[in-house]
């Protein structure tokens, strides 16, 4: 590491983010990119493509079905959605269930994979494995940890202050929901393969 990039890294904070509202956060379903082991995490590739699998649609409908009473325990609720397919259509489901109108928003978009694009989902072990030491100098060109962790954060503060939303719930991606995780708890956002990874379909309550 450069001395310049230590200087920067040293000279980062991490907080608590202030909520006063109830967040969660439902992770896709089961994908066409998670059974062909792909990495597809540009928009141009997987708008229209890489949508979920029938295993993905029944894992998004039971953890919904299992928490429709948290989730609806202090409405309004809104929900927010990657524009990525398998987070359409996951948002979809669970919106049936929840009688909801789900929103699409960029920033819940998939980390960028760069170079991997399309690529062996083996190579994520590539990128998890520099995060820690590295985390703006990433193998492949691939989206930073602190560039994650900054638009999904812009979106969480922005919209924790409509003041009549009392429940939000996020459907987007792992690494987007990890990165936010550690965020949320001020954890240096590096450090995002250290918590307990969300499961395909796995709904979560971060805040």
């Amino acid at each position: 590491m450069n001395p310049s990039m230590a200087l920067r890294m040293a000279e980062r904070r991490f907080y608590p983010l202030p909520l006063t509202k109830r967040w969660f956060v439902l992770r896709h379903g089961r994908s066409e990119a998670n059974e062909a082991g792909v990495v597809a995490s540009q928009l141009a590739n997987a708008e229209d493509a890489y949508g979920l699998t029938d295993m993905g649609r029944a894992e998004v409908e039971k953890s919904i079905h299992e928490q429709v009473a948290t989730l609806k325990e202090e409405p309004p609720l809104l929900m927010l959605t990657s524009p990525f397919l398998r987070t359409r259509q996951t948002a979809e489901i669970a919106a049936r269930i929840l009688w909801a109108h789900p929103e699409s928003d960029h920033r819940l978009a998939e980390r960028d994979f760069g170079d991997f694009e399309l690529l062996s989902d083996e190579h994520y072990e590539e990128v998890w494995g520099a995060d820690p030491r590295s985390p703006d100098a990433v193998p492949g060109r691939a989206e930073s940890v602190y560039q994650v962790a900054e638009r999904v954060t812009d979106l969480v503060l922005e919209v924790e202050r409509k003041p009549e939303i009392k429940t939000y719930l996020l459907v987007t991606h792992c690494d987007v929901i990890m990165i936010l995780s550690c965020a949320i708890q001020g954890i240096d956002p590096r450090f995002h393969r250290s918590l307990d990874p969300i499961g395909t379909g796995e709904v979560r309550r971060l805040a």
